[in-house]
């Protein structure tokens, strides 16, 4: 199941850590260091989170700083800036339910 909240109401990052201790929390950023298909999302049951970005600022930067492990990053062309945001988080999501065998579609 997916969930999408703005970012205004995960402005404290510990209203994610602090009440889903055993969530996996990933930062979608065009400067992450690691690809998100390098990730397992197949367990149904785990609690996943993808924070995006404003398509012209991104994460604020200290936010995403302070979790440079959680950035991850979809590979793109270097004569492009970034991808538009409803792309970015279709194809990150595309990928969690293509590894949880499209469960929840039909």
């Amino acid at each position: 199941m997916f969930t999408h909240h703005q970012y205004s109401y995960l402005k404290h990052s510990s209203c994610i850590t602090e009440t889903q201790t055993n969530a996996q929390v990933y930062l979608i950023e065009t400067y992450g260091t690691r690809n998100y298909t390098q990730f397992d999302y197949s367990d149904p049951n785990q609690q996943i989170y993808f924070l995006f970005g404003r398509e012209t600022t991104g994460l604020p930067q200290a936010f995403a700083q302070a979790r440079a492990e959680q950035c991850l990053r979809i590979p793109q062309s270097e004569h492009i800036r970034s991808l538009n945001l409803s792309n970015a988080a279709a194809i990150v999501l595309y990928e969690a339910l293509r590894q949880q065998s499209f469960l929840s579609l039909t």
